[in-house]
Formats: structure tokens, sequence, C-alpha cells
């Protein structure tokens, strides 16, 4: 599809956007976001926030860098919904409103909240929100799915940068020595180098013809690793990804999602809102493009499982909430129907699971922790699904 066509798709959609629900759960103190999609897809934006909440010290610990992503909260939004517009499905956004100088969900708990009670609940509520995220696309897409966390910025060179967590000396290295093991095994895309379709190698995989660099580089936005910019150089700042791209992607055993840290520049992507309408296009186009070459994907199995602004009117709700730890936590009205849940803890690991209806509609909670808990409770015979948070006192 042309650009300027998927333009005009996209205009005549946005009523159609308007007035879809799209889910969303917010953290505490409403300091982080979640907004739940149903496409294989999940972006994070960690640096764009710009709340300053007293309550909050300044981090200051281990050489903090304060540094804000400008406008990548409002990039990332744009692309949710280009990617809407096509498919008439949500990706899943995170989004850290808290400003950089008060947390920095990209850095390890001791030096993203600096100690500071507050500041670590969002920083775990953040993680949280990413796992169940994953989790959740990985069960509906087979393991399918994508992630990217967002960051913009400051070197000269205008070009985007995608981080693989391959150092820039690494990238430098010949193709025959980024295929060896060793080198696969240091990648946030490794399960995709044994799982893609066609066979491509890892080097193919991070600048080939179909990586994602080069697609994004044939719709007119640089990127680098791609064919055109096959290493980044070593005296260029570059960002090969931080502790995010480390935690939530395949480089970490266990997590069965491949992705990137994706480094924006500011000039003609971040600058503008036309820059970033553009920008989305091109993003979302390559995306498709890259999923469809490597995945085995099936993009409209995310319409039955869409949330609509009916579906979450009707949803049963939960009571009490906060519950107190040991009370049974009763549904609302389930009419006739039967839900499956599961209760992911602050790890995004499931720790219960089971059946609601009519006739058994509580959960009992004498096995919880005190904390916050999502609950995802989905009847996939009516195409139904939505996520609640839980507080256990």
């Amino acid at each position: 599809m042309s650009t300027r066509i998927l333009f005009i798709v996209i205009s005549l959609c946005i009523s159609i956007a308007e007035v879809s629900a799209q889910q969303v759960i917010m953290g505490t103190n409403n300091y982080v976001e979640y907004q739940v999609g149903t496409l294989p897809f999940v972006i994070s934006v960690s640096h764009g926030g710009d709340l300053e909440p007293s309550s909050i010290p300044n981090r200051t610990c281990n050489s903090a860098v304060n540094a804000t992503d400008a406008f990548t909260i409002e990039t990332a939004l744009e692309i949710k919904n280009t990617l809407f517009a096509i498919t008439g499905c949500y990706p899943t956004v995170i989004i850290s409103h808290l400003k950089r100088n008060k947390l920095d969900p990209n850095r390890n708990l001791a030096d993203g909240a600096c100690g500071n009670s507050e500041a670590e609940t969002s920083w775990n509520e953040f993680h949280n929100f990413i796992a169940v995220a994953r989790n959740s696309a990985n069960q509906q897409f087979n393991n399918q799915t994508f992630f990217v966390d967002m960051h913009g910025h400051g070197n000269p060179i205008q070009r985007i940068e995608l981080g693989y967590l391959l150092y820039d000396n690494e990238l430098a290295f010949a193709d025959s020595i980024l295929n060896l093991n060793q080198y696969i095994n240091f990648s946030s895309i490794k399960n995709l180098v044994h799982s893609n379709l066609n066979n491509y190698t890892h080097a193919e995989l991070l600048r080939g013809q179909k990586s994602f660099g080069t697609l994004l580089t044939n719709r007119n936005f640089p990127s680098v690793p791609s064919q055109s910019i096959p290493f980044p150089g070593t005296t260029t700042n570059y960002f090969s990804g931080g502790y995010i791209t480390v935690n939530h992607t395949s480089y970490t055993s266990g997590v069965n999602i491949n992705g990137l840290q994706m480094e924006l520049n500011y000039t003609g992507v971040r600058d503008t809102p036309s820059n970033r309408t553009q920008f989305a296009i091109a993003f979302s186009e390559a995306l498709i493009e890259f999923m469809n070459t490597h995945f085995n994907m099936v993009w409209d199995s995310c319409t039955p499982l869409s949330t609509n602004e009916v579906t979450l009117n009707n949803f049963p709700e939960f009571y009490p909430n906060p519950v107190k730890k040991g009370i049974f936590f009763y549904s609302g009205n389930l009419e006739d129907k039967t839900y499956n849940y599961s209760i992911y803890n602050n790890l995004g690991q499931v720790i219960k699971m089971g059946q609601l209806s009519k006739s058994e509609n509580t959960i009992d909670t004498k096995n919880l922790d005190s904390g916050l808990y999502l609950i995802i409770m989905s009847n996939t015979q009516i195409g139904e699904t939505v996520i609640k948070k839980l507080i256990v006192d």
C-alpha cells in the first residue's frame, strides 16, 4: 500500500478510532499507563513523561542521567492509531508518565528509583505491565510477537538507531562472525534467528534486505543497522539497548518475545505533528512487512478479541477491590457465561488460574501477598476479553 493511499485510509478511519474504546489501566497515582492491545506488538515508552511529584525526590544516585526524550509518547500514540487504522486492532502501549528525574524504568530498580518507595512502586508496575502484555500476546499469537522500547537520541547524526544488544564494534564484524552462536546469544532477536520463516541468518535479520532497519530506510527513514548503514561506527555514541530490552526480549532465557530498543532522531521524526504522522505510517508499514516476512502471521485473529465499548460496559466487575488477603474476591453478574481467568504478579508470572461462572463467581485470595495484580478474563466463544487491576491489602 502506498503512503498516499495509506494516509487516505487513516483519514477515513479517524472517526472509527475515536469511537472504538481501548481498555486503559492506570498504575498507582496514574504514574504508569497500560493501554491494552490485541495485536502481536508491544511498545513501551519510559523517558517521555513530564510528571514531577514533589513526593518523589529528584534522582541523583549513581550519576543519574535525567534527560527527557521529547515527543516519544506522542510518537508511540501516533503509531498506535496508524496500526489501528490499518488492522482494526490496537497494539499494546505502556507509558511512564513520570519525568526521568523522578523515575527511569530503563535502569535497574536501585538506579531507576534511587531508593524512593513511591518510585519503586511505579518501576515495578511498569515492568509488570510489559511482562503481562508480552505473555498475553504470546499466548494469543503462539509466540509470534514483537516488542519495541522507544526512545529519542540527541546524537548529531540524524538517523534512527536500532539496538539489538550488540555493541557498535560488534556490528562492524563480518556476517560470518555475527552468525556465530556467541553473538546470536547476545542478541535481542535470538529466538527469531532459530524460528524465522525463510531461514534468514542473524546478520541478515540485523542488516539484510528484509531487516527492520532496511525496511525503514526504504521508506526514507535512514536507520542503523541496515543494508545501507550496516554498522554505526565506534565514535557515534550509538545506543545498543538498555535494561528494558535486556529483560523483556529473548536475550533473557525464558522470555519468548523478540524485540529491540529504538532511538529516534529528533529532526524529521519527532519534531512536528506532521513528521510524527509520516514516521508512524512508515513504521507501521515496515513492521507489518517485517512480521509478514519473518513470522507466521494471522493478523485477523486480533479481531475477535478486540474489546469494544459495549463489552467493557457489560463486563463483570469485581468487589471488594482493594480486597483483604484471605477474603474471597467476588465477581459481578456473570449471567450464563463462563470466563477463563489468569492472575499475574508483579513479575508478570501467572500465579493463579481458573474459571468463573454464575455458580462459581469467587476467587480465594488467601495465598496472595499484598500488592498489585492483574487479572485477564476471556470468553473466546463470544469474543470478550478484559484486564482488571486487583489490589490486595
